[in-house]
C-alpha cells in the first residue's frame, strides 16, 4: 500500500524567507525611533544646560547683566552633551549645526513690553572665534504681539521678565545616514522666529534681576 507523508518543512522555510525581510525592517525602524529620541533628549538637556548657565554665568562678576560674548560660551558649552569635538562647526560631518535663540520680555504696563532677541549659533562659521552673534536693540511689544510668541511669556505684572530659550538643530549638508537613519526622514519643526529645525526646545525662566537684556556691545 502506498502511504502518504505530510511534511512542512518546505512551508516553514518559505514562511522564514519572507519573515526576514520584516524583522530587518523592523529592527531599522526600531532604530529610527530611538535616534529621533536621543536627538530630542539630548536638545532638551542643551537647553536646560543653557538656562543653568544663564543664571549663574556672571555670578562672580560686579557687572551682572550678560554680554554678547557670555551667549557665545553658553552656545558653545550647551551643544557638547552631542557634538563632543568640533563636528558642530563647517564642513558639519552630522549634517547638522546648531543654534540658540533667546526671547526676553519685560513688562512694562498692561500692553506694553519691551522684547528683546538675541540669537548665536554654529552655522557659516569653522571656529569658535567666528561663531555668529546677534543681539538686537530692544524693542517694545503689544501683549498680543508677547502672546503670539509663547503664551507663557504674558506677564502678570509691571516690572516681571521672562525669558523664552530655543534651542534646536538645523540642517546643513544633511543627510540622514549622517545620522544614522535608515527609513524615518526626521520632522521639521518652526522656532519662534520662523526658522526649519530639525529638533527643537523650549524653555521659559524667570530671570536673575539684571542679567538682562543681553548688552548688543560687549
Amino acid at each position: 500500500m502506498l502511504r502518504i507523508r505530510k511534511t512542512h518543512k518546505g512551508g516553514i522555510l518559505i514562511e522564514f524567507t519572507f519573515s526576514i525581510p520584516i524583522c530587518i525592517a523592523l529592527l531599522f525602524f526600531v532604530n529610527d525611533h530611538y535616534r529621533l529620541y536621543e536627538l530630542n533628549n539630548k536638545i532638551k538637556s542643551s537647553t536646560y544646560l543653557a538656562a543653568s548657565m544663564i543664571q549663574q554665568i556672571t555670578n562672580t562678576r560686579s557687572g551682572k547683566q550678560i554680554g554678547r560674548s557670555d551667549i557665545k560660551r553658553i552656545t558653545y558649552a550647551s551643544c557638547l552633551n552631542f557634538f563632543h569635538t568640533n563636528s558642530m562647526f563647517y564642513p558639519y560631518p552630522f549634517g547638522i549645526c546648531y543654534g540658540i535663540e533667546l526671547s526676553y520680555i519685560k513688562r512694562v504696563s498692561n500692553d506694553s513690553y519691551q522684547y528683546q532677541r538675541t540669537y548665536s549659533g554654529t552655522y557659516a562659521t569653522s571656529t569658535f572665534k567666528d561663531m555668529p552673534i546677534t543681539a538686537m536693540q530692544t524693542l517694545k511689544r503689544t501683549q498680543a504681539q508677547v502672546e503670539a510668541i509663547h503664551p507663557d511669556l504674558v506677564c502678570q505684572k509691571d516690572g516681571e521678565e521672562r525669558v523664552l530659550i530655543e534651542c534646536y538643530y538645523s540642517k546643513n549638508h544633511f543627510s540622514k545616514s549622517k545620522l544614522g537613519f535608515f527609513l524615518i526622514d526626521p520632522p521639521t519643526v518652526k522656532n519662534s522666529a520662523g526658522s526649519n529645525c530639525l529638533c527643537l526646545s523650549k524653555l521659559i525662566i524667570t530671570p536673575k534681576p539684571g542679567l538682562f537684556p543681553v548688552n548688543s556691545v560687549n
